[in-house]
């Protein structure tokens, strides 16, 4: 503050000797009073506003100072929190490739396991199936064969039906319907 009061002073007496030099040694007359008034007028107004305004200049400057470094100390709070922040988000983002790696691993597990039940289900599937099948063409193929008797004996009967009404006598029918009582009455 002493500094800045010497510097004004040493300006404003600057300001008042130059013209008083320049007329010393050009030859023109000397500064107009009116000069030399305003010069000590404003050494006047300087001092006096320098005199009252240097406390609450100094206390201006001190609360700005103040904030200043209270700001300068919020920012490197700040940074801090933002480093530390980007630490965490850097370390989880490579556990975050770690886990993905390890998930696609387990899925690829999973999805193997899934695969080979799977399988497992299909083949047992096809065994049943297979059995059934066998099952099926064996009762199939009973049916065919009995089938097969009953047409080949209704055949026969019919064949054997047909032969003895052509080849039968009215004596062999006589002889058939004795035969049969005879047995009839043995039997009663």
């Amino acid at each position: 503050m002493r500094r800045l009061l010497a510097n004004i002073y040493g300006i404003s007496l600057a300001l008042v000797a130059s013209p008083l030099w320049a007329a010393a040694e050009g030859g023109h007359e000397g500064p107009s009073m009116a000069l030399v008034y305003w010069s000590i007028n404003f050494l006047i107004l300087a001092g006096i506003l320098l005199y009252f305004l240097r406390k609450p200049a100094k206390d201006f400057f001190a609360s700005r100072a103040t904030l200043i470094r209270t700001n300068i100390n919020q920012a490197r709070d700040l940074k801090a929190n933002a480093e530390k922040k980007y630490a965490e988000y850097e370390a989880r983002l490579k556990s975050i490739e770690q886990e993905m790696n390890e998930l696609v691993a387990s899925l690829q597990k999973d999805g193997e396991l899934e695969r080979r039940r799977i399988v497992e289900t299909a083949t047992q599937q096809v065994a049943t199936l297979k059995t059934n099948s066998e099952r099926m063409l064996q009762q199939e193929l009973r049916k065919a064969k009995e089938e097969l008797k009953r047409e080949a004996v209704q055949l026969a009967t019919e064949l054997a039906g047909e032969l003895i009404r052509k080849n039968m006598t009215p004596d062999d029918q006589r002889r058939l319907v004795e035969q049969y009582l005879q047995k009839m009455e043995k039997l009663a």
